[in-house]
This record gives C-alpha cells, structure tokens and sequence, in this order.
C-alpha cells in the first residue's frame, strides 16, 4: 500500500512541510531505474529524493545524504535547476504526487507499480520524462492526472452501497479490511457511516510495516498481530519499508526462487545423467563395430546384392547376427563402413565420458549450492548467487518475446533457427558480433548462436553442448558423430544472391564433432 493514494495524500503533506521554497539542487540518474533528486531547504540542510521504479519493486526512499559517482551519471531536468518549490499535494483520487515549482513548471512522482515515472510539465504540457519506455506517458497532461469522482451520499446510493466505485484508490488492502469487518452486511446508512469514518481515520493512521505471505508491506489500516515498524512519519515509514523489503522480504523471495531454480536444474542433471547410463549399457548390450566389418568380410559370398540386411554366423560369441546394410553399397563396402563406425566409436566413448564427468560435476556442484542457500540467513550470504537468479530471468524473459527456440545451460543463452528465414533473421538481426555462431558442416540445418553479451571465453561444453543442438537440428541428426562449424558471428556473412538460410563463413574458428543430441 506504499504507492497507495491515501498513503501518498499523507506523505504529500509532509513533504509540503519540508520543500516549501526549497531550490532544486540537484536531478540525476546513475542506474537504470533510480533517479536522484536533490534539495536545498532554506535551512541549508539538503533533503534527497530516491525513486526507485524497477519493475519488481517501485517506492520512494529518502536518504538523509547521498553521495553522486564520479561516472555513469547523467542529469536530468536541468530546467528545473535553482528552482523553487512553491507547493507539494497529491492528486485527485490517484497515485501521483505534483511538487510545482516557480515559473508554471510541475514535477509529478507517477507512482503506478511497474508504470512508474517522473515527468516534468510546463504550464500543463508534457516536457520531459524520465522512464522514456512508457510511450503513453508523453500524452499525458496535468488536467488528466487529476480524476474528480463525485463522493457524496447521493452517488453512493446511485452506486448502491458500493464504495469502491467513489473510493476506487481504497485497494485490495481496503477491500479486505472492509470485509473483515463486514462491510456487506451492514445497512446503507451503517455503510455509508463506517465508510466516512475510515476514511477520517485514513487521515492520521498509524503507519505499518508487516510480513505478508508475499514478502514486507506497508499499511495504513489497522492491523491484527505484531508489526515490524510503526510511525506516523510518512517519510520514516517509507525508509524503513525501503531497507525491511530488501534485508527479509526480498531476501526471502529471491532464496525461495533460488532454491527452486537450482533444484530443477539438479533434477534435469540427474535425469540427463541417467540418459548416459543407458546409452551404456546398450552401447554394451550390442556388437563392436570392427566385429561386425569382420563378420561381413568373412562371409562376403553369402550377401546377395542390393540387401538392406542379413543374417550370419557370430563367431564371436555363437549364434547369429542380424546385420543392417547400405542396399546402395558392395558388400566390402559396407564392411568398410563399419570399420569407419570403429574408428569414430573411440571418440563417440571418449566424448560420452567427458559428458558423464561434466554432468557429475555439474550434480555436485549444485548440490552444494543448494545446501548453502538453504544455509544462508540474510542477503549478503545469497549474494554470490544472484547472479544465477538474473541470468535466468533474463533468458525467461528473452524466451517469451523471440521467434526462435532458446536453451538455457549453466547460464548461458542458446538460440536456435526454426527455419531457412528465421535463421537469417537470427543471425542477421539479433545475434551480435562477439555471440558465438554454429553449424552442421556442409549439410542444411539451423543456425544457432550462444548469447555473450558480455565478450567472455565461452566455456568448451557450453560450445559442445550448442554444437550438439546444432547437429540436431541438421540432415545429419541421424548420425553417430556430425561436425559442426564453430566462429564467431562477426564472420559470417550474407550477400544479395544467397538464398534464404544461406551465408558465407569468412573464417571457421574451430570444427567440433559431437553426437546429434536433443537436451532441454
């Protein structure tokens, strides 16, 4: 309720207390979606502003100093530099506080959740925002921010009895209070009187900050149970509400999500770890290669041409073999072929091996990071694995908006090309030139790109497992072993006579041989 309208109406209050004839001292942003401003009272005491609007998380915080980077810091608003505050209110039935300043010129704090915003007026008209994504606040103007309801008894009979339709700022939190205390069984006069009484009481609450099953909230309506701050000061209220909902609510969000990230990342380990152990034991379970090019040179008389198999004597183990053949190829073709099969088998068990240490490694590894997030008691100790949690949200996010497919792994980004236009527009428009580009040698297939936004070295399996999706999603999945093209996208390439999917590869930067592999 801390972007609340009657929560804000109090804090305006205040704030008209406390900028009245204060000059704008300083306006400037060194994050994303925090901007600082800065005030000189006629005290000489300064008095700051934070806005805080990421989409998670949108308040107002009132540190008593703030110190300003010496880089990546841009100001903002230079207009309103020396700039007197003449008055500071909220807006009708809104969520939006105005502080006007001398000249005709309105800075509006637009607390709306993930919407929020500042945006500087001159005489009504829009002039400058802060959040340049929200595209609908440039129509805004100062008239519009005001929402006059008609709130006398007659409209709440028109309205038969409901207050949310004059009162629609009260909120869920209201709502509840309001049915906790039976709201609906009361007469019209008694709801019209407990409505003008909650409202009265609205007007000097007892400010609270509690524990929600959602994490900290504030709240102007009386409560039941213990709170963790309470004040009468809007701006105290709101500092506290700042450093609770990052030392316990957030922290608990962000270990809950943690938790429950990495333990699906250790369940799929484990599943894709059993997948190996099966490709082993019917690896195990059937012939070697080079016996069955043997058995084939043995009894080259008793293939008939053309045969897409045959059966034969196993003197290696007794009985009989049912042998696959290439129709297409002689009989000590084919042999041959199965002698090449045992050449590649050497690598094929080297590169399962490595799969199987690389998945071990990878079980344990969060293994251990789980116990240690369940471990961890405050943000601090969940610090160094935020960064997993944001690289996830970010893939997340990323997924829902692309046209392509996308694999996560170990952190890193995946995508791959659905088709001979989606593939060009992957790596013509979205891929950049220091993303990692793959492709099965000399067949058609997808095109796949290993996101690195970043410019790091990106990890051997990480290019493994990618060069697998890439031979997957290529005319050699059927294959054993299948080459893939790996370099760097700034290599590649389209001239004007190349068909859709096609491009030029100005410089292979390495060639991997892995098994077509289909993982998620």
């Amino acid at each position: 309720m801390h972007n609340n309208h009657f929560f804000l109406r109090i804090l305006a209050q205040q704030l008209r207390q406390i900028l009245t004839y204060a000059r704008l001292k300083q306006c400037f942003s060194q994050e994303k979606d925090e901007l600082v401003i800065g005030f000189e009272r006629q005290t000489g005491d300064d008095f700051w502003i934070k806005c805080c609007f990421s989409p998670q998380f949108s308040t107002l915080q009132f540190p008593s100093q703030f110190h300003r980077a010496g880089r990546n810091s841009i100001d903002l608003f230079s207009d309103l530099l020396l700039h007197e505050v003449q008055d500071v209110y909220v807006f009708e039935n809104e969520r939006a506080i105005g502080l006007d300043f001398l000249g005709q010129q309105t800075l509006v704090l637009k607390l709306f959740g993930n919407r929020s915003n500042v945006i500087l007026f001159q005489e009504g008209e829009h002039v400058a925002q802060f959040q340049k994504k929200l595209g609908k606040d440039y129509e805004l103007t100062l008239p519009v921010l005001h929402r006059s309801i008609d709130q006398d008894f007659d409209a709440f009979e028109a309205a038969d009895g409901d207050y949310r339709a004059l009162y629609p700022t009260i909120g869920k939190e209201g709502a509840a209070y309001f049915d906790a205390l039976g709201y609906e069984s009361k007469s019209r006069a008694g709801q019209w009187e407990f409505l003008e009484q909650t409202l009265h009481a609205l007007e000097n609450p007892t400010i609270s900050i509690i524990e929600t099953t959602k994490g900290i909230g504030l709240t102007i309506f009386p409560i039941h149970g213990e709170a963790l701050f309470q004040s009468q000061d809007a701006v105290d209220a709101l500092n506290q509400f700042y450093s609770l909902h990052y030392s316990i609510g957030e922290f608990r969000r962000e270990k809950g999500l943690l938790l429950e990230l990495l333990t699906k990342q250790r369940i799929k380990a484990i599943h894709y770890l059993d997948n190996l152990t099966k490709q082993q034991h019917v690896r195990e379970a059937n012939l070697a290669y080079e016996e069955i090019g043997n058995i084939l040179m043995a009894f080259l008389h008793l293939i008939p041409a053309g045969s897409k198999s045959v059966e034969l004597e196993d003197f290696y183990h007794g009985g009989t073999i049912a042998i696959k053949l290439n129709p297409l190829l002689s009989g000590p073709e084919n042999a041959e072929n199965y002698y090449r099969k045992a050449k590649n088998y050497v690598k094929e068990i080297a590169h399962w091996q490595s799969n199987v240490d690389r998945k071990q490694a990878e079980i344990e590894l969060l293994g251990e990071q789980l116990s240690q997030i369940s471990l961890a008691e405050n943000r601090k100790q969940l610090k160094p694995y935020l960064p997993l949690l944001r690289v996830h949200t970010a893939a997340v996010a990323d997924a829902s908006d692309l046209p392509f497919k996308q694999f996560e792994t170990d952190g890193w980004v995946i995508w791959v090309g659905k088709n001979a236009k989606n593939n060009d527009l992957l790596t013509l428009k979205y891929a950049k030139k220091f993303d990692i580009w793959l492709h099965a040698r000399d067949v058609s297939g997808s095109h796949v790109i290993i996101r690195n936004p970043q410019q790091r070295t990106v990890p051997k399996h990480i290019v493994e497992k990618a060069a697998e999706l890439a031979a997957h999603f290529s005319k050699r999945a059927t294959e054993s072993l299948c080459p893939v093209i790996v370099t760097s996208k700034k290599y590649v390439r389209k001239t004007k006579d190349l068909l859709p999917g096609q491009v030029i590869v100005d410089r292979e930067e390495e060639v991997v041989l892995v098994k077509p592999t289909f993982w998620e």
